[in-house]
């Protein structure tokens, strides 16, 4: 028996994919992430008037073959003749509804490769893989460029962090981090002194210790700021992240688009109706065979090739009948709301400030984050030791103070994952990427706009369209063998 994967039925029946996501450990994130995608699906309930016109037009045949059959047979009609007839707008409005769905369902799924013999670097062989997904790191690469040339750069998401908040956000935190480091590191370097020390001592340690904290947070976020760009790749962190989740990028496509791609779905539908009609038409007048395997691929490419392109042409809007109507490609149309759901997948998937946060510590530019961590630590230390710091070097040595700033800035940076857990609402609220988002795609031009989602993926739509010619030839071919040359 043929098992059907489960993606691909959900997409024909319906309902919803809940796409469960856990990095993997170790990784720049450390965190699950779960959304949920829904593809228009293939098999969908018809509406009031479609389901009226179909009762409709299922009477009227009903009744040529019974009620006025004798009187179509006096006008060389048969019962035979008129079902050959009406079979031909059927398949291809059922032939054509299904290979526009099925031309949309393969630009997006499956996510990896299925089948057999692929060929290096495409999606393609004895099997096929999604487009989207099969260009899932150019895609990526390509997003970050425009939307850090027309939407917002990393230097000014960050700058909308006010260090001294975050200071205040951690400093109940960092009693209990401070008491864990100060405390590790005394009992690795002085262990007995430091078992002997009154708790009362080394409570004062601590108390010190976190008075001149907040202001070190501060430096050090101040320093950061000032040099994100060095201790943080925000290329690579959206690429890493598409490529980890291929899924991602295809929640974004389709829930962005999901109106247009079903509209373009129901599209097919009718350009089969009306391609079938024309075709009744032509096959009365001269029934050649060879002309349904023809007329199968002519069909299968036209269709396909208007349904890609109604997403997104043309490009600027062109009124008609007086400005009444405007013509105008249908993702286009919607920029507003398409700009407030995009904002609110990158902002959400893509850009939090848990997964910011994670990048910038585990990311390939994290050693000059530690370098910097390191030095404002060492120079905390020599302000907690203060005008007893000449004498500790002369008693420990230099040697050994330094590798005490040292452990410090090392279980200070471990800890810095957790620590900054505590911070996260409090960036994604300073950041505000959902709103920054959204207003600047609004405001975006029409030319600009379809440059941010559409290329993408524009070099691989032939295949669509020759898909939806191949599909074409083979239903005609089949025609041709059941209706008779």
């Amino acid at each position: 028996m043929l098992k059907v994967p489960q993606g691909l039925r959900q997409a024909l029946l319906g309902g919803k994919q809940e796409t469960p996501f856990r990095t993997p450990a170790g990784s720049e994130c450390d965190y699950g992430s779960s959304y949920t995608t829904e593809f228009p699906p293939l098999f969908v309930r018809p509406g009031p008037k479609l389901a009226a016109f179909l009762v409709l037009c299922g009477a009227v045949l009903a009744c040529c073959l019974t009620v006025w059959r004798d009187w179509l047979q006096d006008q060389g009609v048969s019962s035979n003749d008129l079902l050959k007839y009406a079979s031909i707008p059927m398949v291809s409005t059922i032939f054509t509804y299904f290979h526009i769905w099925a031309a949309l369902y393969m630009t997006f799924y499956p996510l990896e490769f299925r089948g057999c013999l692929q060929i290096k670097g495409t999606n393609m062989g004895c099997g096929w893989q999604g487009i989207v997904p099969s260009k899932g790191e150019k895609m990526a690469r390509k997003a970050v460029h425009l939307m850090t040339s027309k939407l917002l750069t990393v230097q000014e998401v960050f700058a909308r962090i006010d260090p001294g908040m975050v200071a205040e956000e951690l400093d109940p935190v960092l009693h209990n981090i401070l008491n864990d480091i100060i405390d590790k590191v005394a009992e690795e370097e002085e262990p007995e002194l430091w078992r002997t020390l009154p708790a009362l001592v080394k409570n004062e340690l601590i108390l010190k210790a976190r008075e001149q904290t907040p202001p070190v947070i501060k430096a050090m976020m101040d320093d950061v700021k000032t040099n994100i760009e060095n201790v943080f790749d925000l290329t690579d962190m959206v690429v890493k992240s598409f490529l980890r989740d291929p899924g991602l990028l295809n929640h974004m496509f389709i829930k962005c688009g999901y109106m247009e791609l079903k509209f373009i779905r129901d599209c097919g539908a009718w350009m089969g109706a009306i391609a079938g009609s024309f075709q009744v038409i032509l096959w009365i007048h001269w029934s050649e065979g060879w002309m349904l395997p023809t007329f199968g691929l002519v069909v299968g490419l036209l269709s396909n090739w208007v349904a890609l392109k109604m997403i997104f042409e043309p490009v600027v809007p062109i009124p008609i009948c007086g400005g009444r109507v405007v013509i105008q490609g249908l993702f286009l149309k919607r920029q507003k709301e398409v700009s407030a759901e995009y904002g609110k997948i990158v902002a959400g998937n893509v850009l939090s400030a848990r997964y910011l946060v994670a990048a910038i510590i585990r990311g390939p530019s994290s050693d000059k984050l530690f370098e910097l961590i390191h030095r404002h630590v060492h120079t905390a230390c020599d302000e907690f030791t203060g005008v007893s710091r000449p004498f500790l070097r002369w008693y420990k040595g230099a040697e050994r103070i330094n590798r005490v700033k040292q452990k410090v800035g090392d279980k200070l940076i471990d800890s810095l994952a957790d620590t900054m857990r505590h911070v996260e609402r409090h960036l994604d609220r300073s950041m505000d990427l959902e709103n920054i988002l959204r207003e600047r795609m609004q405001a975006l031009p029409s030319k600009d706009f379809e440059d941010l989602l559409h290329p993408v993926f524009q070099e691989d739509e032939w295949k669509l369209v020759l898909m939806g010619g191949a599909l074409g030839v083979l239903v005609g071919c089949v025609q041709w063998w059941a209706l008779g040359s």
